[in-house]
């Protein structure tokens, strides 16, 4: 198995904080630890054969973080101002030649390691973590079947959906070719600007794969879009790296 972390946004919605800052490298706590290492701290706790991190915005930046530590590899994309998600995952299919088990985070999304521990031991072809509530409009919602994803996408009925998608999963390597080839299909319609979940919603509909959502019950996560959420995080998540 591995990790595939996308790293590539400029996080344009915190304004002064990524200025020429990737998102990824916000620190949490007074020992410069950031949101990157969070996550590589983390994943690092699990048997992963490599992590590989796709960059874009100042990528030269966390090329220079990341460079003590082992087992890394990075995958730029030179892309990333003219694609959403899915673009960045795309690219670390076809520039990695990846045959395995993967797990799939957003570095700017922090979730406690309970999480972890039951996502990798959970079964299925997609594994999607969900936080049961009531969602906003900005949130990409999931409804569900029991314990299936049935829909996934922002622009559901906040009124009927059973939660929010963390932006975390794990995916059998059963489903990579599904993955390359929904995405290359969008892209020759000149349709860049696709979520990844865009995809998963498309195995849904084909009806393929074993799509199953995982309750995150009381466990912590937090996405790091607005300075409230940084405060947060750094709040909720710093001190757990000392």
């Amino acid at each position: 198995m591995i990790g595939i972390i996308l790293a590539a946004g400029k996080g344009s919605r915190l304004g002064d904080y990524t200025a020429d800052l990737p998102k990824s490298l916000l620190p949490l706590n007074d020992n410069n630890d950031t949101l990157l290492d969070y996550n590589l701290k983390l994943l690092s706790k699990f048997d992963l054969e490599k992590i590989i991190i796709v960059t874009g915005f100042n990528s030269n930046k966390i090329e220079n973080h990341i460079s003590t530590y082992n087992n890394i590899e990075i995958v730029y994309n030179p892309f990333w101002d003219h694609c959403n998600v899915l673009g960045s995952l795309y690219m670390a299919f076809k520039t990695s030649n990846i045959h395995e088990d993967f797990l799939f985070l957003h570095a700017d999304t922090l979730a406690d390691k309970s999480i972890w521990d039951s996502l990798i031991t959970a079964n299925g072809d997609m594994i999607l973590p969900y936080e049961r509530k009531k969602c906003g409009e900005e949130e990409m919602k999931v409804l569900l079947e029991a314990d299936k994803v049935i829909q996934i996408t922002k622009e559901m009925d906040s009124n009927i959906a059973d939660g929010e998608f963390l932006g975390i999963a794990k995916f059998s390597k059963l489903t990579i070719p599904f993955f390359k080839s929904t995405a290359e299909n969008a892209f020759k319609q000149g349709e860049l600007n696709h979520y990844m979940e865009f995809v998963i919603q498309a195995a849904i509909d084909s009806k393929k794969f074993e799509i199953n959502a995982m309750d995150i019950l009381d466990n912590n996560f937090v996405e790091v879009d607005f300075e409230e959420d940084y405060l947060k995080a750094k709040r909720e998540f710093g001190s757990k790296m000392n």
